[in-house]
């Protein structure tokens, strides 16, 4: 079965040549041509804690993917702490946070005409946006999870956040 690429329009004509250049700009070799664009959306920030490992994770995804053949092409997200953004006007980004996300994931592949997705997240706002992203955008998306946080340390025990807030 054969899967007409959504990247064939801004990789393939004459009309084109402009983008292939900038293509090759971002490292895209001639063997990549005609083969899948797959966009990585990695919600990598140094603002979360569970997320500071996440360039890890999408490091090993776009190995894979240029394993595999295709193209990977990486960007990130917002996101937001939520432990970090409560007790201030701060929590009022939160929630609206999930729907520039869906938008900025959406926005990326559409605009780039991405042929499947790979979404690298965690936390209760950042997933559903990405979800919500995948679903406007009908095309094969994986997720990965970042995992869980590792509890603290404090005083030779393990301390998680919910420790931390009620000592």
């Amino acid at each position: 079965m054969s899967m007409e690429l959504k990247s064939k329009v801004n990789t393939s004509g004459r009309l084109m040549a402009a983008a292939r250049g900038l293509w090759r700009a971002n490292g895209m070799k001639e063997q990549h041509f005609g083969k899948p664009i797959i966009a990585i959306a990695n919600s990598f920030t140094e603002f979360v804690p569970g997320h500071v490992h996440l360039n890890e994770c999408a490091r090993i995804v776009k190995e894979t993917v240029e394993k595999l053949g295709c193209f990977a092409a990486e960007f990130n997200t917002i996101a937001i702490d939520d432990g970090i953004a409560m007790g201030h006007d701060g929590m009022l980004y939160s929630l609206p946070s999930r729907e520039i996300i869906a938008d900025s994931v959406e926005y990326m592949c559409q605009a780039h005409k991405a042929d499947a997705l790979v979404c690298i997240s965690n936390c209760d706002k950042i997933t559903p946006g990405m979800l919500m992203a995948s679903m406007r955008l009908n095309i094969p998306t994986i997720f990965v999870s970042g995992g869980a946080m590792e509890a603290g340390r404090y005083n030779n025990g393990k301390i998680d956040l919910i420790d931390a807030m009620i000592m």
